[in-house]
């Protein structure tokens, strides 16, 4: 009788594995990625080992302790990828943007300057980017980060941090009179 090969083995045992994240986190995607990321990390061990642990009945409770311990753990590798830096945009998302106090409307003034719309049409046009680009870039500018600071407190590359800035500032300079426009005719 000829040994299973531990990678065959490894394959078929994936929905399985699939359903114990699941079970364990209560979320489809992150179940998805912490089986992917274990997978990873099995495929990297050498194979005699793998096949060691395989051949003594041991692949499934193996597999399962690691997706058990990168969900729950602080300091696995999982946590850093995905939940450290969800974790960060979720205490930092606020429904208010970056407008300053000095900006609003104070009661009984009922002119507004080109202050305001204009600020009011870069929420406008804040609130048509995807999430990511609209975050980063309120985080930036409402927490005076500098793209350094930034990109330690998040874990996101500093050129990244600066490409997407760079691309939000060009899409608000290049559509802000439009808006501004737009909010004066409906006033």
């Amino acid at each position: 009788m000829s040994k299973i090969d531990v990678y065959d083995a490894l394959a078929s045992g994936y929905d399985k594995y699939k359903e114990v994240a699941l079970n364990i986190c209560g979320d489809e995607d992150k179940a998805s990625d912490v089986v992917q990321m274990v997978m990873e990390a099995c495929l990297k061990m050498p194979k005699p080992t793998l096949q060691d642990i395989y051949d003594k009945d041991g692949l499934l409770w193996y597999i399962i302790r690691i997706i058990n311990l990168n969900i729950k753990s602080k300091t696995s590798r999982y946590y850093y990828k995905y939940n450290k830096y969800y974790e960060l945009l979720d205490s930092n998302t606020s429904t208010k943007t970056y407008m300053p106090e000095h900006y609003e409307n104070k009661p009984g003034d009922d002119s507004r300057s080109s202050s305001h719309i204009r600020l009011d049409g870069i929420d406008d046009l804040l609130s048509n980017l995807y999430w990511y680009d609209r975050e980063l870039f309120l985080t930036y500018y409402r927490d005076n980060y500098t793209l350094d600071s930034l990109a330690a407190k998040t874990g996101i590359s500093r050129t990244s941090i600066f490409n997407t800035l760079k691309k939000v500032r060009n899409y608000i300079k290049d559509n802000i009179d439009e808006k501004t426009k737009e909010i004066r005719e409906t006033e």
